[in-house]
């Protein structure tokens, strides 16, 4: 691990958090509860920085991290 390198734990192990998706500053993501509350995806986490800053609760389901994380990638056979 680098110098300024996150280590990730929880839902996030071996994902890129969503504050590195959306591009969070530091200010902002060392504040914000997905950050904090790791063990969880940042859609089951209430008051997530993203809400607060725009001061409205968004539909996760629209979020491109809920889209990238929230679906098991299963193969479907033909």
């Amino acid at each position: 691990m680098t110098q300024g390198e996150i280590k990730m734990s929880g839902f996030w192990e071996g994902k890129e958090p969503c504050w590195v998706v959306v591009g969070c500053s530091k200010y902002v993501y060392t504040k914000c509860p997905a950050y904090l509350n790791q063990e969880m995806p940042c859609w089951e986490t209430a008051y997530t920085q993203c809400e607060i800053l725009t001061g409205i609760r968004g539909e996760c389901k629209n979020c491109k991290i809920y889209k990238l994380y929230s679906i098991p990638k299963t193969a479907h056979p033909k």
